[in-house]
């Protein structure tokens, strides 16, 4: 079986799919993939609902991945716990998060809970990267999601 990019968010997905299973965005026939760097690059860290170890595990890898793609902007995706009150990966991405900023490793990174037109990081964020558009209803103040700017 064979991959495309997804249109709208560039990741990999079966070649014969009509809808992207990370962003459900339709996929259309004959559409141009992205250019590199261009999209947002999603990482579905709570998929098999790893241990914060294996979690953090991933996503490093995953942003190495997506830096070596051509990627500036990650959207990752960790849940935020089945107590309502945040999960402990969701916590232990934003301290590792912090860490990578302060280690210069990462430019920045934004909670999805800070997440829309109405704060400044996230209208900042909109206008850098109008892209978010396409998924702005879907992301605004999502305390699940972390966007990563690489």
């Amino acid at each position: 079986m064979g991959y495309k990019i997804c249109s709208t968010c560039g990741n990999d997905i079966p070649e014969e799919s009509v809808r992207c299973c990370y962003c459900n965005s339709p996929q259309l026939a004959g559409r141009k993939p992205p250019v590199r760097g261009k999209y947002v690059y999603t990482v579905n860290l709570k998929a098999g609902l790893p241990s914060v170890e294996e979690g953090l595990a991933r996503l490093e890898t995953e942003l190495m991945q997506a830096k070596h793609e051509g990627a500036r902007l990650v959207r990752i995706i960790h849940g935020w716990g089945s107590s309502g009150i945040g999960g402990k990966l969701r916590e232990s991405c934003r301290i590792f998060l912090g860490t990578k900023v302060f280690c210069g490793q990462i430019r920045a990174f934004l909670p999805g809970d800070d997440y829309s037109r109405e704060n400044p990081s996230g209208r900042n964020l909109i206008k850098r990267y109008p892209v978010l558009k396409k998924s702005e209803r879907a992301d605004r103040n999502n305390k699940g999601i972390t966007f990563v700017e690489l």
